[in-house]
């Protein structure tokens, strides 16, 4: 049986690493820095941020395992690119909610 989603592996692995970079990066300053805005808020942010970087290591792992259903590739690739996209969404209200917070506070 042929691989179906094989042309959407590369660019999906690519967008993936990217933007886990990213959070990551953003996830590292911001343990580093006092929210002066609320704990609450903080404790959103981290849910986030978390949450985004989870369903982004689930899609890494959907779509580089090669041992996934071929007959149901289709839906195999729509749920994967439903957890990229929740998790590149959740970690962007993540991200805005700190700017929000900062703008507020200054």
């Amino acid at each position: 049986m042929e691989d179906k989603i094989q042309a959407y592996r590369q660019p999906l692995v690519t967008a993936t690493g990217i933007i886990l970079g990213f959070i990551l990066n953003f996830a590292s300053t911001f343990v580093k820095t006092d929210s002066l805005f609320s704990e609450f808020a903080a404790y959103i942010i981290g849910i986030c941020i978390l949450t985004g970087i989870i369903c982004l290591i689930i899609v890494l792992s959907r779509v580089l395992k090669m041992k996934y259903p071929k007959e149901k590739a289709e839906n195999y690739y729509q749920k994967t690119l439903n957890y990229f996209l929740f998790g590149v969404s959740i970690s962007f209200v993540g991200v805005m909610v700190d700017m929000f917070t900062n703008f507020m506070t200054e």
